[in-house]
Parts: structure tokens; C-alpha cells; sequence
């Protein structure tokens, strides 16, 4: 899996304790459809969560083996909110 984190999500990161977490879920209405959820705040628990380093930032990764993508671009969005984003091999979601 090709992980890139942009300059502006890094900085986002470090102000805000220094670890992503990301992870798979699913919307109650659209079943078979998985989305990538990414935040500063860290899980209840991390367990089954992968660890590793990218460009400074320590990203913690629940992702299932089946629906791993191949390549994940996390970037910062929003106006207002500023909030991170984890497309799934460049879209929001995978089916």
C-alpha cells in the first residue's frame, strides 16, 4: 500500500498530539459500501490496528486485508472545519 500524507495534513497532525488514526466502516443505509473514516482523536482502543511512520506522521491503520487499497492519500479538507481525509485509492468510498 503507497501512503502519502500532505504538508498541510502533516502540520494539522503535529498541532494535534502526532498520531492518524484511520479506519474501514459502513453506512447503515448503503450496505456493501465502505468508507474511510481518518481523525486525530484516538479509538476507544487499538486493537488490530497496524502501525507505521510516514513522512513524519505516525499513522495508525485498521484496515480489513480484503479491502486494503492500493494506494491512500491522506489530506486535510475544509474551510471551517479543518478535519483529515483518507480517499480510497483516490475515492471516497469503495463498493
Amino acid at each position: 500500500m503507497l501512503v502519502t500524507v500532505s504538508p498541510d495534513l502533516r502540520s494539522f497532525v503535529e498541532e494535534h498530539g502526532g498520531s492518524l488514526y484511520v479506519r474501514c466502516g459502513s453506512n447503515r443505509c448503503c450496505r456493501g459500501v465502505s468508507f474511510l473514516g481518518a481523525s486525530v482523536e484516538p479509538p476507544a482502543s487499538l486493537d488490530g490496528y497496524q502501525m507505521f511512520r510516514v513522512e513524519g506522521v505516525l499513522v495508525h491503520a485498521l484496515l480489513p486485508r480484503a479491502l486494503r487499497p492500493r494506494q491512500l492519500q491522506l489530506t486535510l479538507e475544509g474551510r471551517r472545519r479543518r478535519h483529515p481525509v483518507a480517499p480510497w485509492d483516490g475515492c471516497a468510498f469503495v463498493v
